[in-house]
């Protein structure tokens, strides 16, 4: 059963900081050039935390583990980080803008600490993790001794009785109320009160939890929590390092919102963008599209049950004399903007099970495998494949010649993610991205082996 418990939170304080502008996003999406701007935003924007300066002068005694970990250790000296005096849970309500469909919409969660257990039980993975983020993320997490970020994970709520028991809170005035320099807004209410703690903790002792974000994160926690019970035999069942900081949403909260992440194809020897049309052609149905933009609303498009994949390659479209009956090149020979832009169709059958049933799972098996002979190994150390989801910079790294071609892809749904998770199984890395990210910096969790979590 999943375990939600209060803690004592590590907080900034507003008297000290503009809130706004030490907040980041997870290290996972920031860029060199993010990272630069919120190093230049504020000197105490968690990004020093979580996505430090990589420096050719670093040594085992001077890096950005290291310094993270002064940053930390400085902040909380200097009153810029303070402890909360006792144990709470938060609400945090994130409102966005969907970049799909331009709407409002908002997402509403509960921060809190969750007893570690391995995958399996009441805590469910859905997709594939690499070696080195988890060893990125152990260095960190052994350096500053804290979750500086929550993992993302989704409840189940049949009854909606977790509503009743938030919502009284949020008509206080909040904790914080943050607007992003991308114009997120972030309210954080305090959630207090031994009844409240405890009446949460019965409905969550009844639910899975499935991780959306952050599964190099949970892996990092179970990695640091059996490094901290070797270091510390005596300590007690409900120490600090037991536990990982959370935000919990509801599965069935219309806020969720998952996009696409798209592949990336380069630096592959012998590859032939042409060629391999040719071959996808004569097993699947590829249409060729005139723009960049109709290859997009036909991906959104229904094909009729079949898997559609999109695929963008420099140069000019593949000849309609090859044989390929559903090619329609552009009039203008080239293509708008000097590429060339396809759908491909993949018929697959009922598929046997729900990873089987994805896009991603697809293109993987049909197209970078078997077509362009990728090893599962290649794919996990991202040789050849990086992975965009901005769709414009996918097309821009073809147009300029950095990518060999592109693979887009649709999202999967929620009940995707919940329905390969319950089967015991994972999706190819990097197939989900919900969002928009929890941000990083709302609040922290110390792990030291002396901190005791409540019951």
């Amino acid at each position: 059963m999943a375990r939600l418990r209060p803690f004592q939170g590590v907080l900034y304080d507003p008297q000290r900081v503009n809130l706004s502008r030490v907040v980041a996003p997870p290290y996972d999406v920031i860029s060199s050039a993010d990272q630069r701007r919120y190093y230049e935003q504020d000197p105490h924007n968690v990004v020093r935390l979580i996505a430090g300066v990589v420096r050719a002068s670093d040594t085992p005694q001077d890096n950005k583990y290291t310094r993270a970990a002064a940053f930390f250790r400085d902040w909380l000296a200097d009153g810029i980080l303070r402890r909360e005096v006792s144990p709470r849970l938060y609400v945090y309500r994130h409102q966005f803008v969907d970049p799909t469909s331009g709407e409002s919409r908002s997402r509403l969660g509960i921060m809190g600490v969750v007893e570690l257990e391995p995958f399996g039980g009441a805590v469910l993975p859905h997709e594939q993790t690499h070696a080195r983020a988890r060893a990125d993320r152990l260095s960190l997490t052994r350096a500053v001794v804290a979750n500086l970020s929550p993992v993302f994970a989704l409840y189940e709520d049949p009854r909606s009785a977790v509503g009743p028991i938030i919502t009284p809170a949020m008509a206080s005035p909040p904790r914080m109320a943050i607007t992003g320099e991308d114009g997120d807004h972030h309210t954080i209410w305090s959630l207090e009160g031994d009844q409240r703690f405890a009446q949460l903790a019965e409905i969550f002792s009844a639910s899975r939890l499935y991780i959306a974000d952050g599964h190099h994160r949970y892996e990092t926690a179970l990695n640091f929590r059996d490094y901290q019970r070797q270091g510390h035999p005596e300590a007690s069942p409900d120490a600090a390092f037991n536990y990982v900081l959370m935000l919990l949403v509801d599965v069935r909260d219309p806020g969720l919102t998952i996009l696409p992440t798209h592949r990336v194809l380069h630096d592959l020897a012998g590859f032939d963008g042409r060629e391999l049309v040719r071959r996808l052609s004569e097993r699947h149905r590829v249409t060729a599209h005139d723009s960049p933009s109709a290859l997009l609303a036909a991906m959104h498009r229904g094909q009729g049950g079949s898997h559609r994949i999109g695929l963008a390659l420099p140069g000019s479209p593949s000849p309609v004399d090859g044989g390929f009956a559903d090619m329609n090149p552009s009039p203008s020979g080239g293509g708008q903007g000097g590429g060339s832009w396809y759908t491909i169709d993949i018929d697959q059958g009922v598929a046997a099970d729900p990873v089987s049933r994805l896009d991603v799972s697809v293109l993987h098996e049909q197209i970078l495998q078997r077509e362009l002979g990728l090893t599962p190994a290649e794919l996990e150390q991202e040789r050849h494949l990086s992975y965009l989801r901005d769709v414009d910079a996918a097309f821009d790294r073809v147009r300029t010649g950095t990518a060999q071609a592109a693979f887009l892809l649709r999202p999967p749904a929620v009940q995707d993610v919940v329905e390969v998770a319950q089967a015991g199984l994972v999706m190819p890395q990097k197939s989900t991205y919900f969002f928009p990210k929890p941000a990083s910096g709302i609040v922290f969790n110390l792990l030291d082996a002396a901190i005791r979590i409540g019951g």
